[in-house]
């Protein structure tokens, strides 16, 4: 299929053939005996993205979730996936308690279920992996800068170049600014990633990258319920404090050295280092008061001071024979100096809320936590005729070690083995089915501190089925699956650490999903999701799940200047919290675009729930979900104009 060309630049779809986050090699997809998705950076640019929840809208079995109104947070298959963020093949801690920049994103790969056996602890219901942009030699620099709804406003630099045949650079800028729909919210963020890529010879690739990353903004926390719905107040009411503010810094160092001995035998180490400083004030919701209409409040002081991450990775590739393997062997290591200090706040109006200056409590030493992985593992991808057989296998010593103010020392350690054993077989050349089976092992509280009451580590099995098919002339991929993610949670006794009960959690679910081209010119995506999520335990369904997704997104090129396309987004009725205390209404999203390009210069228009709906994210807060459940925005709209040269 040629390519249209717009104006010197190629035209690109929404498919991408080769996503490597399912198998962390270069296997082809139809042959990865699990569902991966890809957002491309030609969906990125239609949508507008500027946050990661903006590019993951309409990815099948994914939603976005408030966050405390500080951070990416999403729930994939129904479980919450706060800790499941990667860069490049390695856990991305430093954007954790933050909203992640797309200013130097390639693409976005989601692997569905359980991923342990690749990548260790974590990944219940999957995982997000963020492929960074590369200085590949390409000479340009793009500027874009835009303006929207409440105060945004934006600008972009993404400058390449080649320094000689062995050195290429690249940078990539960001500045955000913005208010919100929400009184007293607002947020400023100032980015900075430059790269560069050595190649001393042509086995030989070293790229080198740093970001710098400022982030100030107030937290925004949504509203209180009464009644099993949250109350009814304006979208702009605000249930903090005048002076609530949330301010980070981040540098994030990272090397990916690959040598290749031979075209089947590449062996890639990788390195990260990466600090955060945080500090938050943040007013948080409590119990309401039917008979005076009044909620209970308290203020945190929460901060890093510092969080750290390390990371090393060394992984082989080896394709001999029918055998593709993978040998790997990571290191990591967080250690957290958190500080926190609370104080009570007067309660409040649920329908008018005071929001009064508070005094600062101070960011009090509260703890230290140094938690250590060791993972060793191995993957085979044997193919036989049309039958390709993946295993994998990996083990995991993990060590937490934590230190209260006043307290003695606390751990909590163990090892463990994930695995996954799965077959996919083609019915033709561009058709296949598949089946897998995993288990993967999650570290209590994310692995970030020692809880006597979680003193056993949780486990979590994937069975899953599923068709993968290029149509069009492979310019289309589909993916069918049914799953089945059953996750259990030992409870121990506080002082003996002995298992005194289990929770069990099981999701069983089916996703449809469709992405490329229909035609040269005309791209798409779909989306449905069917979730069954229970805690088996209380039949009752867990925070912010819903039981059905559906989306629907195209863009039609109509000629070299001219784009248009638009997006649905249905999210079903879902419950605040893990006991169904608050129900939440369904919603559907409507947004458009419209862009024009002439010559080396860009304009586009991005209108965001074009209907106004109102609707709510989810609820932050803990199991009860009654309190700071967050109101989605209303309608806005966005103007983007870009020049490259």
């Amino acid at each position: 299929m040629n390519p249209l060309v717009v104006t010197g630049q190629a035209y690109k779809g929404y498919a991408q053939f080769s996503p490597t986050s399912g198998s962390k090699t270069d296997a082809e997809w139809l042959d990865v005996p699990q569902s991966v998705s890809v957002v491309t950076d030609t969906e990125i640019t239609d949508r507008g993205a500027v946050r990661l929840v903006d590019a993951l809208n309409g990815v099948a079995g994914v939603n976005n979730t408030l966050g405390e109104g500080s951070r990416d947070q999403f729930v994939i298959r129904g479980f919450d996936a706060l800790n499941d963020v990667y860069r490049d093949g390695m856990r991305d801690d430093t954007g954790l308690q933050s909203y992640r920049s797309l200013a130097n994103i390639e693409q976005i790969e989601v692997v569905k279920g359980p991923a342990g056996a690749l990548y260790g602890r974590g990944s219940t219901g999957g995982l997000i992996n963020l492929v960074t942009k590369r200085a590949n030699g390409d000479e340009f620099t793009r500027l874009n800068a835009s303006l929207g709804s409440h105060g945004k406003m934006i600008g972009r630099v993404d400058s390449s170049t080649s320094f000689s045949d062995t050195v290429n650079g690249r940078i990539n800028l960001e500045v955000r600014k913005a208010d919100s729909f929400v009184d007293y919210v607002d947020s400023k963020d100032y980015f900075i990633a430059p790269t560069l890529r050595f190649t001393p010879s042509d086995h030989h690739t070293l790229d080198v990258d740093l970001e710098i990353s400022k982030q100030d903004l107030v937290p925004y926390r949504g509203v209180p319920s009464i009644n099993g719905k949250p109350v009814n107040v304006s979208r702009s009411t605000y249930f903090g404090s005048s002076n609530d503010y949330q301010e980070s810094k981040s540098v994030r160092f990272s090397l990916n050295d690959e040598f290749k001995f031979t075209p089947n035998l590449v062996w890639n180490n990788r390195v990260v280092i990466s600090r955060v400083e945080l500090e938050q004030q943040g007013t948080r919701q409590r119990n309401v008061t039917a008979a005076t209409a009044t909620v209970g409040q308290s203020v945190n002081d929460f901060g890093y001071d510092p969080r750290r991450f390390n990371a090393l990775q060394s992984e082989l590739k080896w394709s001999v024979g029918s055998h593709e393997f993978l040998f790997g062997a990571e290191y990591t290591q967080t250690k957290i100096d958190l500080d926190l200090s609370t104080v009570s706040k007067a309660d409040q109006s649920i329908y008018a809320p005071d929001t009064e200056h508070v005094v600062n409590g101070g960011f009090e030493p509260f703890r230290k936590n140094d938690t250590k992985t060791y993972g060793l593992y191995v993957q085979d991808m044997y193919t036989i005729g049309d039958l390709t057989l993946t295993g994998n296998v990996r083990h995991d010593k993990m060590d937490l070690e934590q230190q209260r103010v006043g307290n003695p020392k606390e751990n909590l350690d163990d090892d463990k083995w994930s695995y996954r054993v799965g077959a996919s077989y083609r019915l033709t050349e561009d058709l296949s089915t598949y089946a897998t089976f995993s288990r993967s092992w999650q570290l209590p509280n994310a692995g970030t501190f020692v809880s006597n009451g979680a003193a056993e580590f949780y486990s979590a099995d994937l069975k899953e089925i599923g068709f993968k098919a290029y149509t069009l002339g492979d310019a289309l991929m589909f993916n069918a699956a049914i799953f089945q993610i059953e996750q259990e949670r030992p409870v121990t006794d506080a002082t003996t650490g002995d298992v005194t009960d289990r929770n069990t959690s099981k999701h069983n679910g089916f996703e449809l999903e469709l992405r490329g081209q229909l035609t040269e010119q005309w791209s798409t995506t779909a989306s449905y999701t069917y979730l069954d999520a229970e805690d088996e335990d209380t039949g009752k369904k867990p925070n912010d799940v819903s039981d059905q997704l559906f989306s629907l997104g195209s863009t039609y090129q109509i000629d070299s200047h001219w784009r248009v396309g638009g997006n649905i987004k249905y999210v079903g009725e879902r419950y605040a919290g893990d006991n169904e205390a608050v129900k939440l209404d369904s919603y559907t999203l409507v947004d458009l675009m419209a862009a024009y390009r002439v010559g080396k210069h860009k304009i586009q228009f991005n209108a965001y729930n074009i209907f106004d709906e109102k609707y709510f994210l989810g609820a932050t807060g803990g199991s009860s979900g009654r309190n700071q459940i967050g109101y989605g925005a209303p309608a806005e709209y966005m103007v983007s104009y870009g020049y490259e040269f």
